[in-house]
Protein backbone atom coordinates (compact mmCIF):
# COMPACT_ATOMS: atom_id res chain seq x y z
CA UNK A 1 0.00 0.00 0.00
CA UNK A 2 1.11 3.52 -0.64
CA UNK A 3 0.56 6.50 1.60
CA UNK A 4 -2.64 7.34 -0.30
CA UNK A 5 -4.27 4.03 0.56
CA UNK A 6 -4.12 2.95 -3.09
CA UNK A 7 -2.86 -0.50 -4.00
CA UNK A 8 0.04 -0.38 -6.49
CA UNK A 9 -0.14 -2.85 -9.37
CA UNK A 10 2.92 -4.55 -10.78
CA UNK A 11 4.93 -3.06 -13.64
CA UNK A 12 4.26 -6.05 -15.87
CA UNK A 13 0.55 -5.72 -15.32
CA UNK A 14 0.62 -2.06 -16.31
CA UNK A 15 2.46 -2.86 -19.52
CA UNK A 16 0.14 -5.69 -20.44
CA UNK A 17 -2.93 -3.56 -19.74
CA UNK A 18 -1.60 -0.73 -21.91
CA UNK A 19 -0.69 -3.07 -24.76
CA UNK A 20 -4.04 -4.84 -24.70
CA UNK A 21 -6.03 -1.60 -24.66
CA UNK A 22 -3.95 -0.04 -27.44
CA UNK A 23 -4.21 -3.22 -29.54
CA UNK A 24 -8.00 -3.24 -29.11
CA UNK A 25 -8.21 0.41 -30.14
CA UNK A 26 -6.05 -0.20 -33.22
CA UNK A 27 -8.13 -3.23 -34.22
CA UNK A 28 -11.20 -1.02 -33.91
CA UNK A 29 -9.48 1.65 -36.03
CA UNK A 30 -8.69 -0.78 -38.85
CA UNK A 31 -12.22 -2.18 -38.70
CA UNK A 32 -13.71 1.32 -38.86
CA UNK A 33 -11.48 2.23 -41.80
CA UNK A 34 -12.57 -0.94 -43.61
CA UNK A 35 -16.22 -0.11 -42.85
CA UNK A 36 -15.84 3.36 -44.39
CA UNK A 37 -13.98 2.15 -47.47
CA UNK A 38 -16.69 3.40 -49.82
CA UNK A 39 -16.31 6.95 -48.52
CA UNK A 40 -12.72 7.12 -49.77
CA UNK A 41 -13.79 6.86 -53.41
CA UNK A 42 -13.92 10.49 -54.53
CA UNK A 43 -15.73 11.48 -57.72
CA UNK A 44 -16.62 15.10 -56.89
CA UNK A 45 -15.82 17.93 -54.48
CA UNK A 46 -18.86 16.94 -52.41
CA UNK A 47 -17.49 13.40 -52.08
CA UNK A 48 -14.14 14.80 -50.95
CA UNK A 49 -15.82 17.00 -48.33
CA UNK A 50 -17.85 14.06 -47.04
CA UNK A 51 -14.73 11.86 -46.88
CA UNK A 52 -12.84 14.53 -44.97
CA UNK A 53 -15.62 14.88 -42.39
CA UNK A 54 -15.88 11.11 -41.93
CA UNK A 55 -12.11 10.80 -41.48
CA UNK A 56 -12.01 13.77 -39.09
CA UNK A 57 -14.67 12.18 -36.88
CA UNK A 58 -13.06 8.73 -37.11
CA UNK A 59 -9.50 9.83 -36.31
CA UNK A 60 -10.48 12.47 -33.76
CA UNK A 61 -12.89 10.05 -32.12
CA UNK A 62 -10.23 7.36 -31.82
CA UNK A 63 -7.77 9.81 -30.26
CA UNK A 64 -10.48 11.01 -27.86
CA UNK A 65 -11.46 7.47 -26.90
CA UNK A 66 -7.77 6.64 -26.49
CA UNK A 67 -7.25 9.61 -24.19
CA UNK A 68 -10.24 8.67 -22.03
CA UNK A 69 -9.27 4.98 -21.95
CA UNK A 70 -5.66 5.87 -21.12
CA UNK A 71 -6.72 8.25 -18.38
CA UNK A 72 -9.06 5.68 -16.84
CA UNK A 73 -6.48 2.90 -17.04
CA UNK A 74 -3.75 5.12 -15.58
CA UNK A 75 -5.95 6.27 -12.72
CA UNK A 76 -6.94 2.69 -11.95
CA UNK A 77 -3.41 1.28 -12.15
CA UNK A 78 -1.36 3.85 -10.26
CA UNK A 79 -3.04 7.25 -10.24
CA UNK A 80 -1.12 8.54 -13.28
CA UNK A 81 -4.12 9.16 -15.51
CA UNK A 82 -2.67 12.03 -17.52
CA UNK A 83 0.56 10.14 -18.22
CA UNK A 84 -1.33 7.12 -19.55
CA UNK A 85 -3.64 9.38 -21.58
CA UNK A 86 -0.65 11.07 -23.24
CA UNK A 87 0.97 7.69 -23.85
CA UNK A 88 -2.16 6.31 -25.50
CA UNK A 89 -2.71 9.38 -27.70
CA UNK A 90 0.91 9.47 -28.90
CA UNK A 91 1.07 5.72 -29.61
CA UNK A 92 -2.30 5.76 -31.40
CA UNK A 93 -1.35 8.81 -33.50
CA UNK A 94 1.94 7.24 -34.58
CA UNK A 95 0.24 3.92 -35.31
CA UNK A 96 -2.49 5.60 -37.38
CA UNK A 97 0.15 7.39 -39.49
CA UNK A 98 2.09 4.14 -39.92
CA UNK A 99 -1.06 2.27 -41.01
CA UNK A 100 -1.94 4.99 -43.53
CA UNK A 101 1.60 5.11 -44.97
CA UNK A 102 1.74 1.32 -45.22
CA UNK A 103 -1.65 1.30 -46.95
CA UNK A 104 -0.46 3.96 -49.42
CA UNK A 105 2.74 2.04 -50.17
CA UNK A 106 0.83 -1.20 -50.70
CA UNK A 107 -1.67 0.58 -52.95
CA UNK A 108 0.83 2.44 -55.12
CA UNK A 109 3.76 0.03 -55.20
CA UNK A 110 2.14 -3.32 -54.50
CA UNK A 111 -1.15 -3.04 -56.36
CA UNK A 112 -3.19 -3.65 -53.19
CA UNK A 113 -5.49 -0.61 -53.35
CA UNK A 114 -8.54 -0.65 -51.11
CA UNK A 115 -7.19 -2.32 -47.98
CA UNK A 116 -8.33 0.46 -45.65
CA UNK A 117 -9.00 3.23 -48.18
CA UNK A 118 -8.77 3.98 -51.90
CA UNK A 119 -5.64 5.85 -52.90
CA UNK A 120 -4.97 7.84 -56.06
CA UNK A 121 -1.35 7.24 -57.01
Amino acid sequence: MTGTGREMHTGGGRGVLALVLIALLLIGYVAAMRATLGVSEVHSARDAAERDIVYLVLHGGLLGIGAVAGFAAGKWVNGLGVAFAVLFVVVLAVAMVAIQVASFELACAGGQNGLIRHWHC
